[in-house]
């Protein structure tokens, strides 16, 4: 009975616990939030919904809406932006708000206390996006390369004191211009993919070459990416129309080799980039073979043979030849 008594208060006192705490953890994150929020560019246009470009300057417009809280207790702001050119400051206080003595405040710092005051505090802080923020970089002794990632920032972080919990923060997306180059490539070739009327080979083997650009894109190599999207035509009149089965035979042995040679080539490309000048060898090989086979298949395609070499000089041009 006693074992019974005690098992009943521990499990009591379990739930009670997780109760305050609970209680605990909702009276911390609803000090204050961010009630409103706006991002604008230097144009005045409302970004807020993103992308954001790396390197840009935006200025966001918010409110603290700061509930009942316990006396002493502060609140703080952060922004991992940079200083806009030719401001000293960041932050902008645009209301009578008690908890902000602006005769004592720093806002040419990226973070800055402030008393937690019931009421609602309208600010703004302008700074630029890092540059680098959504770059990697790779280097070796014979060349440096950046890898590209799109990546989410909170331009405004709000906080319990400077090292207290995460009270609220907006996210939004950030890209660089080769990714955006990339973004727009992309898109242009899916939708000439279907509205283009197309040989059915042709089409499977420009369907692979996007996948397979969309591999590289998430591993941070958009530029390659890019540079292989762009060897397919850039209108519809450039995609090949569908050909008869009698003459489509050697038309199908082209694009097999051809798609063999891309998958060879991106393979290669991802395995070991540290074995560049393997790399550059093999793929210097597989582009002499595109020129044989261009003059080949020229013959009987002029058109496909055009696009074999449109593509053997991207191979080219990619391993600096």
């Amino acid at each position: 009975m006693k074992r019974k008594r005690f098992l009943a208060i521990f499990v009591l006192c379990s739930v009670l616990a997780m109760l305050l705490g609970a209680a605990t953890t909702y009276a911390q994150t609803s000090l204050a939030v961010i009630s409103s929020y706006q991002i604008k560019n230097d144009a005045g246009s409302d970004m807020t919904d993103g992308p954001l470009m790396a390197g840009a300057t935006y200025t966001v417009l918010f409110e603290i809406n700061v509930g009942v809280v316990p006396p002493d207790t502060r609140l703080s702001l952060a922004t991992p932006m940079e200083k806009a050119k030719g401001q000293d400051v960041y932050w902008n206080l645009k209301n009578d708000y008690p908890g902000i003595d602006t005769e004592l405040w720093q806002p040419g710092l990226a973070l800055i206390e402030f008393d937690a005051v019931e009421g609602i505090a309208k600010l703004t802080v302008e700074g630029c996006v890092p540059s680098d923020y959504t770059t990697e970089r790779l280097s070796n002794d014979e060349y440096e390369e950046y890898l590209h990632f799109p990546k989410e920032i909170s331009l405004v972080e709000l906080s319990l004191g400077p090292d207290g919990n995460l009270l609220d923060e907006r996210s939004v997306e950030v890209i660089d211009q080769k990714i955006d180059e990339y973004q727009q490539t992309l898109t242009e070739k899916k939708d000439l993919l279907q509205t283009a009327t197309i040989d059915p080979t042709y089409a499977k083997l420009a369907t692979k070459l996007i996948a397979l650009a969309e591999d590289l894109s998430d591993k941070g190599y958009v530029e390659n990416a890019k540079d292989l999207l762009d060897t397919l035509p850039s209108s519809v009149a450039g995609f090949p129309i569908p050909v008869s089965q009698k003459s489509s035979l050697p038309y199908v042995i082209g694009i097999v080799v051809l798609a063999v040679i891309l998958t060879l080539f991106v393979g290669l490309f991802l395995r070991a980039r540290s074995n560049s000048s393997f790399i550059r060898q093999q793929v210097d090989e597989e582009a002499g073979r595109l020129d044989v086979l261009s003059v080949r298949i020229s013959k009987i395609d002029k058109q496909l043979g055009g696009d074999i070499d449109q593509v053997k000089e991207q191979l080219e041009r990619i391993i600096g030849r």
